[in-house]
């Protein structure tokens, strides 16, 4: 549910996207987005809502992620629904790049193999020098460790706010922070934008939710494969509604892309499974 709503907030999106600036976008999509949250406000209470001790988190995440969608809709209207999804899949590389270097696990051989598989994937779909498509999928490749971060972030929220919780604070973050630069940016919407904002604000509440729960109930690592429907839902909405013929190296490097990160998924799994082996025969072994 998560992928097709999120397929779908890309084609409304994309629409205003070709004569509006990314600046704008970004606030207009997360303010239309706050306003349809306010059902669930009211259902909750406020102060179940918005309760939560870890607000700093929250506003972080936010920010991060503001700047994410900043660069996500500067690459939109530059390149195919298709291509902007197969970048994405590029998520697990960079969580495993980011663990190396900022948290100090220790990373394999196997696994900086594969992590050079997946951006040979994206190079493919990419293909600098190669017809328009280069720039904008550049601004698309960056923001994917950018909402990858953020991803992390919202998993370990997970552990002690509620979906609709961490979803409202996501968006109050990310209106505040875009607010200023798309004032200085600003363009005014056209009456018909304000429909596709409506309806992608809609599209973006229920996709973070779905996302959300999927989080509380499931490893991101087990969901990672899930996510590779989005390219097929993408891909078939981008050729009949925009004439975006799918291209077949799009194809190629989204797959070579999910080989590299569904290694990365497994090995991480298979990880934090003998992590978990040994902390329960230590358990035991001190009981005893």
């Amino acid at each position: 549910m998560s992928g097709v709503s999120f397929a779908l907030l890309n084609v409304f999106t994309l629409i205003p996207s070709q004569h509006l600036n990314p600046y704008v976008m970004a606030f207009m999509r997360y303010f239309f987005g706050t306003l349809m949250l306010i059902p669930i406000v009211m259902k909750l209470g406020l102060h179940r809502a918005m309760y939560t001790r870890r607000l700093p988190l929250h506003l972080f995440r936010g920010a991060i992620h503001g700047g994410g969608m900043f660069l996500w809709f500067i690459g939109l209207p530059l390149t195919t629904l298709a291509s902007v999804t197969a970048l994405g899949f590029t998520g697990p590389i960079f969580v495993t790049i980011g663990a190396a270097l900022f948290l100090g696990e220790k990373v394999r051989m196997r696994r900086w193999m594969a992590v050079l598989v997946g951006f040979a994937g994206a190079m493919i779909i990419i293909r600098p020098g190669v017809g328009d498509i280069g720039y904008g999928a550049i601004c698309i490749l960056i923001s994917t460790p950018i909402f990858s971060a953020s991803n992390i972030i919202s998993k370990a929220l997970a552990r002690t706010d509620s979906a609709p919780t961490i979803v409202i604070w996501q968006h109050l973050a990310i209106v505040i922070c875009a607010f200023p630069v798309a004032i200085y940016f600003w363009q005014t919407p056209a009456p018909s934008d304000v429909v596709w904002f409506v309806a992608a604000g809609l599209c973006g509440t229920v996709g973070h939710i779905c996302q959300q729960n999927g989080y509380q109930l499931a490893d991101i690592t087990l969901l990672q494969p899930i996510g590779f429907l989005s390219l097929l839902w993408n891909a078939l909405l981008g050729y009949f509604i925009f004439f975006q013929p799918p291209d077949v190296w799009t194809f190629v490097g989204a797959a070579v892309i999910f080989a590299s990160a569904l290694y990365i998924s497994h090995r991480e799994a298979v990880r934090r499974a003998a992590i978990k082996s040994a902390d329960t025969t230590t358990g035991q072994a001190t009981a005893v």
